[in-house]
C-alpha cells in the first residue's frame, strides 16, 4: 500500500515540473509581446511595433490651449423686477368676470376681470359737463380778451371770463386722467355710452401667479387683486462667497443645472455682480440665460447647481489619456527614438495644472517642448 502512495506522489511531482518547464518556454518563445526595459529600470522603456499597433496606441505633441478654472456655486431662478407685476384698482369696485386659475397664461392687453361702481357714472358725467362748457367758456374768454385791448370792456371782465375758462379746462383735463386710469377713452365717451363697469387688462404677457379676490367681492383702491409673473426674461440669482468676490466679473460664462436633472445643462452669462455682502456673507451675482427660449423649461424658485467660468488663460496641454498618475506623481512616455523594432521610451516626470473634461495643462519641465513626441494614448498598459 505505502509503495503504491509513493508512486502516485512522484508522478504528480514529475506532471507538475513538467507544466513549469512548458510555461517558462512557452514565455521566452514570443519576445515580441513583452515590454523589455533597457538603461535604467525606471526611466527607459522599449515599444515594439506590435505592440503600438495592437493596443491603438497613439502619439502626440503639447498643443497651447486655453484653460479655465469654474468656480461652483449654488443659486435659484428668479424673476426680475420688471417680470413681476401686482394688478390693483385705482378706484374701488366689485369684482365680475374673474375667471382667471393660478398658473394660467395671459396676454398682454387681456381682460382680468371687471370693476363696478356708480363713482364711475359720475366721473363720466362730470367730464362730458366740462367738455360742453369749455366751448362757450373759451369763446367768451377770447371775445373779453378782444374788448380789453380795445379798451371797450372792464378788465375784470377779462379776468373772470379767462379764470373761468382755465379753472373749466383744468377740471376736464383732471377728469380725463382719472378715466384714463379705470381705461375709460374720453375721446369715444358720450353721453349714451357712459357705463358702471370697467374692464382691468393685464399690463404684460405672462402667467397668473396668484389671485387674492373672487367674483362679487369688493375690491378696494389700491388693494392686491391679481398677481402676473412673465418667464420671458428670467435670470438665475448665484450665491459667491466674499473670498471670491473679486474674482467674479460681467462677461463670464455660467453653466448650470437643476440637482435633479444633472445631465441637462443650461447656459448663461454673468449681467450684474451685487456690491453689498448679506449676513450670510454672500454676494448675489445674477446671471441672464444665453438663449432664452430654455426659460419655459424653468420655474422661478428652482434651486439650481451652477460653474462660473473663470477667465481663461493660455497653457501647454496634452489629452488627459497621456498623463500616467503613479504614487511618485504624474508621467508621460516620450519617444526618444526609432528602432527597427519599435520605439524607445523615456518615463518623465510631469507637473499638471488646470484640467478640462479631455485635456490636461503641463506645467513647463526640462526635456519637453512643443516638438517632443509624447505617448497620449495606451501608455498606462505601460507602466
Amino acid at each position: 500500500m505505502e509503495a503504491n502512495t509513493t508512486k502516485k506522489i512522484s508522478g504528480l511531482l514529475l506532471l507538475a515540473l513538467g507544466l513549469i518547464l512548458t510555461n517558462c518556454t512557452s514565455k521566452e518563445a514570443n519576445p515580441s509581446e513583452a515590454i523589455e526595459v533597457s538603461g535604467s529600470p525606471v526611466t527607459g522603456l522599449v515599444l515594439t511595433q506590435a505592440q503600438f499597433e495592437t493596443m491603438n496606441m497613439e502619439w502626440g505633441s503639447p498643443v497651447m490651449g486655453e484653460f479655465s478654472e469654474n468656480l461652483k456655486v449654488q443659486g435659484m431662478i428668479k424673476v426680475p423686477i420688471e417680470g413681476m407685476q401686482t394688478i390693483s384698482a385705482y378706484f374701488g369696485g366689485y369684482v365680475s368676470g374673474m375667471k382667471l386659475l393660478e398658473g394660467q397664461v395671459v396676454r398682454k392687453g387681456e381682460v382680468l376681470f371687471y370693476l363696478e361702481n356708480p363713482e364711475f357714472i359720475r366721473l363720466q358725467q362730470d367730464y362730458l359737463d366740462a367738455k360742453s362748457q369749455l366751448a362757450y367758456l373759451k369763446a367768451d374768454f377770447d371775445r373779453q380778451k378782444t374788448l380789453f385791448g380795445e379798451k371797450i370792456a372792464a378788465q375784470k371782465n377779462y379776468l373772470k371770463a379767462e379764470a373761468d375758462y382755465q379753472s373749466t379746462l383744468a377740471k376736464a383735463e383732471s377728469l380725463k386722467k382719472q378715466l384714463s386710469m379705470i381705461n375709460i377713452n374720453v375721446d369715444e365717451l358720450k353721453a349714451e355710452s357712459i357705463r358702471s363697469r370697467v374692464p382691468v387688462f393685464s399690463p404684460i404677457s405672462g402667467f397668473v401667479e396668484s389671485i387674492h379676490v373672487v367674483t362679487g367681492a369688493y375690491l378696494p383702491a389700491s388693494e392686491k387683486a391679481v398677481s402676473l409673473i412673465s418667464k420671458s426674461h428670467l435670470h438665475v440669482e448665484l450665491s459667491v462667497f466674499e473670498k471670491d468676490a473679486i474674482r467674479i466679473k460681467k462677461g463670464q460664462k455660467v453653466s448650470f443645472y437643476l440637482p435633479d436633472a444633472p445631465t441637462k445643462k443650461y447656459m448663461a452669462v454673468v449681467f450684474v455682480v451685487g456690491q453689498s455682502i448679506n449676513e450670510q456673507r454672500f454676494i448675489n451675482v445674477h446671471g441672464e440665460l444665453l438663449d432664452e427660449t430654455q426659460g419655459s423649461e424653468l420655474v422661478p424658485g428652482m434651486f439650481v447647481d451652477a460653474n462660473i467660468e473663470m477667465d481663461p488663460q493660455q497653457g501647454w496641454s496634452l489629452p488627459a489619456t497621456s498623463v500616467i498618475e503613479t504614487e511618485e506623481g504624474y508621467y508621460v512616455l516620450v519617444q526618444k527614438s526609432k528602432t527597427d523594432s519599435g520605439f524607445d521610451l523615456e518615463k518623465v516626470l510631469v507637473k499638471v495644472g488646470r484640467q478640462t473634461a479631455d485635456r490636461v495643462e503641463i506645467l513647463p519641465v526640462d526635456g519637453i517642448t512643443e516638438s517632443t513626441v509624447i505617448l497620449v494614448r495606451g501608455g498606462f498598459n505601460l507602466l
